[in-house]
């Protein structure tokens, strides 16, 4: 594991309209905030102007590193591939939508002092009907398996030691619809702190989510099923 703190990663698909918001915001309220951290983003095959935003970035910033997957692997498979790529103690992932208030992120890296992986609990939320299908059922499925109830069992934001991404992922389907979901399931069953911290949750600026009614229903079961098995899979301990 290398020197480096923190490792900012985060999956972008056609995103254009937002990116120079939550690219700036990252800067200012993350890496700004963790000297020597950097920001790893993972470009889904985006078809707008996405890459050509990013590229530009990361000529800017040399804190900014962007992969790009040759197809379009979704947004699970992305978070799994900046995980492996973080060689950070601690890595963040956030989505690239810009929905989350990053004032909390302070709290969230004081809390490193006592815990193995911090989620960050969305509040004041005003998701539309496909995503509180998605909410719920995750926190359904993912509660008993777990163990210990927790308010929010698939947030986007989560800070984690890279080492207990590293004891876990192996463990986990390599192209798993919701890895965060398994991630929570597998620290709390390996005996990992866990702590929650209140994130207040934005309106998105531009765009809207891409996922349709049909790939819901896919993403649900496969969800359901991927969470299920993992969570009959026994956890080895967990020693930070």
């Amino acid at each position: 594991m290398s020197e480096l703190p923190l490792t900012v990663v985060m999956p972008v698909f056609n995103e254009a309209a937002n990116l120079h918001s939550v690219l700036h915001g990252i800067r200012v309220g993350v890496l700004d905030v963790v000297p020597g951290s950097r920001l790893l983003v993972v470009d889904d095959h985006s078809t707008d102007d996405s890459p050509n935003v990013l590229a530009a970035a990361a000529c800017d910033d040399d804190r900014i590193t962007v992969l790009r997957n040759d197809v379009n692997l979704g947004h699970g498979p992305s978070v799994r591939r900046g995980w492996e790529t973080s060689t950070s103690e601690w890595t963040l992932t956030i989505d690239s939508d810009g929905q989350i208030d990053l004032a909390a992120f302070p709290a969230l890296w004081a809390a490193t002092d006592h815990a193995d992986l911090v989620l960050g609990a969305r509040v004041q939320r005003g998701d539309p009907w496909h995503r509180r299908v998605v909410t719920a059922g995750t926190r359904a499925l993912a509660i008993p398996l777990a163990r210990r109830r927790l308010r929010d069992a698939n947030t986007p934001f989560k800070l984690v030691r890279t080492s207990l991404l590293r004891h876990l992922s192996p463990g986990m389907p390599p192209f798993a619809f919701a890895p965060s979901v398994l991630l929570l399931i597998g620290a709390s069953r390996s005996g990992a702190r866990i702590v929650e911290i209140p994130v207040r949750q934005l309106p998105r600026l531009h765009g809207r989510s891409t996922l349709n009614t049909r790939k819901l229903a896919r993403a649900v079961s496969q969800c359901a099923k991927e969470t299920f098995l993992y969570g009959l899979a026994k956890a080895g301990p967990y020693v930070a």
